[in-house]
């Protein structure tokens, strides 16, 4: 019997006609996108299904589309698929795994969806730093180097593998640790998205965040979860409100809470949203047999015939 865990990617996996299927799946499915609409003001299905790329990109709604389709993928794949028996969220991807445990009612993880939304363009618009994603090294040992750095700022951003990190920081911080590096052929690549999540330079804009949420009531898990926070599992949600404050600030444990989950017996992944380098990192643990992306009904029903297997 296949053991599986749904993993919620973070902020960037939405695009055109993404809405496409599941929106009408099923009644649950559709409810799904009417309540959430009612809090949102606007027919989330609508732009889903039809509205074009710029449109379901924009930094107003692009966090709450995906967040609605992660979670109708959840509730499709009840239908299709075998039941997950734990969820990991990437970075945000945790607002839609704790909606999806419960810990959040769909209202509530809407208003925590748009508080996200909120703090995220205040953070960006302050200023941008540039992103590097490290292949063929240990974090430990990007640790290491970074700790040498005596001029600039660098920090690590996110663990996605055994030997993949990502790492943010100013020009002459991130000069000084990239040399070292690449004097043990290490391969850096910068990347498209130059931004200060998940670093102390996002400290001073957590604090909306928390209040809202400390307004919100929140509920116990119904599913276990494994944090990418602390990299282990979480069998209870105390104080959300703390945890997002230290989570945006902090790095993406990825990779330590897959590693986690595989060590509690874990088999099986299933990604919902389009997020290859989720699906690479993920693929790097597990192997290239257990991972799978499913960005709508017809992919979930295709997993579900190959777990059959």
């Amino acid at each position: 019997m296949k053991k599986i865990a749904f993993i919620f990617p973070g902020y960037g996996c939405s695009h055109a006609g993404m809405g496409k299927g599941i929106c009408e799946y099923s009644e649950k499915t559709k409810e799904i996108y009417e309540k959430a609409s009612a809090v949102l003001g606007f027919d989330a299905a609508e732009l889903s299904v039809k509205g074009r790329a710029a449109e379901v990109t924009d930094e107003e709604v692009s966090f709450q589309l995906q967040f609605l389709h992660q979670l109708a993928l959840a509730a499709a794949a009840k239908e299709i698929i075998p039941q997950p028996e734990a969820f990991i969220g990437y970075s945000a991807g945790e607002i839609t795994a704790m909606t999806a445990g419960d810990v959040f009612s769909l209202e509530e993880g809407v208003e925590v969806a748009n508080a996200y939304r909120d703090m995220r363009k205040e953070a960006v618009g302050a200023g941008k730093l540039d992103t590097y994603r490290l292949r063929n090294v240990k974090h430990e040992f990007v640790s290491l180097a970074s700790d040498k750095c005596l001029a600039g700022f660098v920090q690590m951003t996110a663990v996605e593998a055994p030997e993949q990190t990502v790492i943010v920081g100013d020009e002459d911080g991130l000069k000084a640790v990239l040399t070292e590096l690449a004097k043990h052929k290490v391969n850096s690549v910068k990347l498209r998205d130059s931004l200060p999540l998940h670093s102390v330079m996002v400290f001073p804009y957590v604090s909306k965040l928390q209040d809202i949420m400390r307004s919100i009531s929140h509920h116990e898990l119904s599913t276990k979860m494994y944090s990418t926070l602390y990299g282990k599992l979480v069998d209870v949600m105390t104080l959300p409100s703390d945890y997002f404050a230290k989570q945006q600030v902090n790095a993406v444990r990825f990779y330590e809470a897959l590693a986690a989950s595989v060590d509690d017996g874990f088999d099986t992944f299933v990604i919902l949203g389009k997020d290859k380098d989720i699906l690479t990192a993920v693929k790097n643990v597990v192997g290239e047999s257990n991972a799978f992306i499913a960005d709508s009904v017809e992919d979930l029903k295709k997993i579900a015939e190959k777990i059959k297997e």
